[in-house]
Protein backbone atom coordinates (compact mmCIF):
# COMPACT_ATOMS: atom_id res chain seq x y z
CA UNK A 1 0.00 0.00 0.00
CA UNK A 2 1.96 3.04 -1.10
CA UNK A 3 1.09 6.44 0.87
CA UNK A 4 0.37 9.36 -0.77
CA UNK A 5 2.67 12.29 -0.15
CA UNK A 6 0.28 15.08 -0.27
CA UNK A 7 -2.48 13.59 2.30
CA UNK A 8 -1.31 13.79 6.22
CA UNK A 9 -1.28 10.16 7.04
CA UNK A 10 -2.90 10.62 10.21
CA UNK A 11 -6.22 11.60 7.93
CA UNK A 12 -5.42 8.86 5.80
CA UNK A 13 -5.35 6.56 8.67
CA UNK A 14 -8.91 8.75 10.10
CA UNK A 15 -10.47 8.12 6.74
CA UNK A 16 -9.70 4.83 6.39
CA UNK A 17 -11.20 3.51 9.95
CA UNK A 18 -14.37 5.92 9.27
CA UNK A 19 -14.95 3.48 5.97
CA UNK A 20 -14.19 0.59 8.21
CA UNK A 21 -17.14 1.86 10.40
CA UNK A 22 -19.94 3.25 8.18
CA UNK A 23 -22.29 0.27 7.68
CA UNK A 24 -22.76 0.87 11.25
CA UNK A 25 -23.30 4.30 11.55
CA UNK A 26 -26.33 6.42 11.06
CA UNK A 27 -27.22 9.14 8.66
CA UNK A 28 -27.09 11.46 11.43
CA UNK A 29 -23.43 10.59 12.62
CA UNK A 30 -22.26 9.94 9.09
CA UNK A 31 -23.42 13.79 8.56
CA UNK A 32 -22.11 14.13 12.78
CA UNK A 33 -25.32 16.11 13.17
CA UNK A 34 -27.68 15.66 16.25
CA UNK A 35 -30.54 13.72 15.53
CA UNK A 36 -32.86 17.32 15.71
CA UNK A 37 -30.25 18.95 13.52
CA UNK A 38 -32.27 21.47 11.22
CA UNK A 39 -31.86 20.85 7.63
CA UNK A 40 -29.82 24.30 7.69
CA UNK A 41 -27.19 22.72 9.78
CA UNK A 42 -27.64 19.50 7.30
CA UNK A 43 -27.32 21.08 4.45
CA UNK A 44 -24.14 23.04 5.55
CA UNK A 45 -22.21 19.43 6.94
CA UNK A 46 -22.87 17.85 3.71
CA UNK A 47 -21.68 20.05 1.82
CA UNK A 48 -18.18 20.57 3.99
CA UNK A 49 -18.01 16.93 3.71
CA UNK A 50 -18.29 16.68 0.47
CA UNK A 51 -15.55 19.10 -0.12
CA UNK A 52 -13.46 16.81 2.14
CA UNK A 53 -13.87 13.85 0.45
CA UNK A 54 -14.37 14.40 -2.97
CA UNK A 55 -13.51 11.61 -5.02
CA UNK A 56 -12.13 13.50 -7.73
CA UNK A 57 -9.42 15.09 -5.39
CA UNK A 58 -7.95 11.65 -4.52
CA UNK A 59 -8.18 10.51 -8.01
CA UNK A 60 -4.25 10.39 -8.43
CA UNK A 61 -3.48 8.99 -5.05
CA UNK A 62 -1.27 6.02 -4.93
CA UNK A 63 -3.04 4.81 -1.91
CA UNK A 64 -6.05 2.86 -3.42
CA UNK A 65 -7.38 1.90 0.12
CA UNK A 66 -7.51 5.62 0.63
CA UNK A 67 -9.06 6.13 -2.70
CA UNK A 68 -11.99 3.38 -1.99
CA UNK A 69 -12.58 4.73 1.85
CA UNK A 70 -13.01 8.45 0.35
CA UNK A 71 -15.69 7.23 -2.49
CA UNK A 72 -17.40 4.82 -0.01
CA UNK A 73 -17.50 8.41 2.50
CA UNK A 74 -19.11 10.31 -0.44
CA UNK A 75 -21.10 7.82 -1.17
CA UNK A 76 -22.68 7.12 2.07
CA UNK A 77 -22.51 11.33 2.68
CA UNK A 78 -24.51 11.80 -0.51
CA UNK A 79 -27.15 8.93 0.69
CA UNK A 80 -27.88 10.74 4.06
CA UNK A 81 -28.61 14.07 2.86
CA UNK A 82 -30.56 12.99 0.47
CA UNK A 83 -32.56 11.27 2.47
CA UNK A 84 -32.59 13.61 5.75
CA UNK A 85 -33.33 16.91 3.14
CA UNK A 86 -36.91 15.12 2.59
CA UNK A 87 -39.07 15.62 5.64
CA UNK A 88 -41.29 12.18 4.59
CA UNK A 89 -38.54 9.94 4.05
CA UNK A 90 -36.77 11.42 7.41
CA UNK A 91 -39.78 11.13 9.36
CA UNK A 92 -39.81 7.72 8.43
CA UNK A 93 -35.39 7.24 8.52
CA UNK A 94 -35.93 8.52 12.32
CA UNK A 95 -39.04 6.15 13.29
CA UNK A 96 -36.99 3.66 12.07
CA UNK A 97 -34.03 4.30 13.46
CA UNK A 98 -35.50 4.67 17.35
CA UNK A 99 -37.30 0.88 16.82
CA UNK A 100 -35.92 -2.69 18.47
CA UNK A 101 -34.12 -3.91 15.10
CA UNK A 102 -32.39 0.07 14.31
CA UNK A 103 -29.14 -1.57 13.19
CA UNK A 104 -30.87 -3.26 10.03
CA UNK A 105 -32.24 0.39 9.37
CA UNK A 106 -29.61 2.37 9.58
CA UNK A 107 -29.85 2.75 5.27
CA UNK A 108 -32.64 3.71 3.54
CA UNK A 109 -33.76 1.53 1.02
CA UNK A 110 -36.14 0.74 -1.94
CA UNK A 111 -38.32 -1.26 0.83
CA UNK A 112 -38.24 1.73 3.29
CA UNK A 113 -39.75 3.77 0.09
CA UNK A 114 -42.60 0.95 -0.81
CA UNK A 115 -43.07 1.15 2.97
CA UNK A 116 -43.73 5.64 2.72
CA UNK A 117 -45.48 5.12 -0.50
CA UNK A 118 -48.03 2.44 1.35
CA UNK A 119 -48.69 4.66 4.42
CA UNK A 120 -49.54 7.65 2.44
CA UNK A 121 -52.24 5.55 0.20
CA UNK A 122 -53.35 4.09 3.54
CA UNK A 123 -53.78 7.68 4.97
CA UNK A 124 -56.03 8.51 1.93
CA UNK A 125 -57.70 5.43 2.70
CA UNK A 126 -57.38 1.33 3.06
CA UNK A 127 -59.95 0.05 0.55
CA UNK A 128 -59.60 0.87 -3.16
CA UNK A 129 -63.35 2.12 -2.98
CA UNK A 130 -62.33 4.55 -0.08
CA UNK A 131 -59.49 5.77 -1.68
CA UNK A 132 -61.05 6.89 -5.38
CA UNK A 133 -63.83 8.30 -3.40
CA UNK A 134 -61.45 10.81 -1.51
CA UNK A 135 -59.41 11.42 -4.52
CA UNK A 136 -62.74 12.15 -6.80
CA UNK A 137 -63.55 14.64 -3.52
CA UNK A 138 -60.70 16.28 -3.41
CA UNK A 139 -61.17 16.75 -7.39
CA UNK A 140 -64.66 18.15 -6.55
CA UNK A 141 -63.17 20.54 -4.39
CA UNK A 142 -60.92 21.81 -6.11
CA UNK A 143 -63.26 22.40 -9.08
CA UNK A 144 -65.71 23.96 -6.24
CA UNK A 145 -68.57 21.40 -6.60
CA UNK A 146 -68.77 21.46 -2.93
CA UNK A 147 -72.41 18.91 -2.80
CA UNK A 148 -70.68 16.37 -4.84
CA UNK A 149 -67.55 16.28 -2.74
CA UNK A 150 -69.54 16.02 0.20
CA UNK A 151 -71.90 12.90 -1.24
CA UNK A 152 -68.59 11.49 -2.04
CA UNK A 153 -67.49 11.67 1.13
CA UNK A 154 -70.32 10.41 2.82
CA UNK A 155 -70.00 7.56 0.50
CA UNK A 156 -66.45 6.96 1.36
CA UNK A 157 -67.14 6.65 5.19
CA UNK A 158 -69.59 3.85 4.12
CA UNK A 159 -66.60 1.80 3.02
CA UNK A 160 -64.27 3.23 5.68
CA UNK A 161 -66.21 4.39 8.69
CA UNK A 162 -63.13 4.69 11.25
CA UNK A 163 -61.21 7.03 8.80
CA UNK A 164 -60.66 10.04 11.02
CA UNK A 165 -59.07 11.80 7.66
CA UNK A 166 -62.63 10.94 5.77
CA UNK A 167 -64.48 12.24 8.93
CA UNK A 168 -61.92 15.13 9.64
CA UNK A 169 -62.05 16.39 5.21
CA UNK A 170 -66.14 16.04 5.45
CA UNK A 171 -66.38 18.01 8.92
CA UNK A 172 -63.96 20.79 7.25
CA UNK A 173 -66.27 21.02 4.19
CA UNK A 174 -69.62 20.90 5.82
CA UNK A 175 -68.54 23.98 8.00
CA UNK A 176 -67.33 25.83 4.51
CA UNK A 177 -70.08 25.39 3.16
CA UNK A 178 -72.20 26.50 6.09
CA UNK A 179 -70.04 29.43 6.34
CA UNK A 180 -70.67 30.30 2.51
CA UNK A 181 -73.98 30.00 2.94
Amino acid sequence: MAEDPNIHPAWAAETKNVARVLDRLDYYQVLGAPPDAPLEDLKRRYHQLQRNYHPDSFFNSPDRELRDAVLRIAKRVAEAYVILRDPEKRALYDQRIQGPDRDKHLRYTEESDQERRKAQLEAAGKTPQGQNLFRKAQESIAAGNLDAAARDLRTALIFEPDSELFKRTLDELMARKSSSS
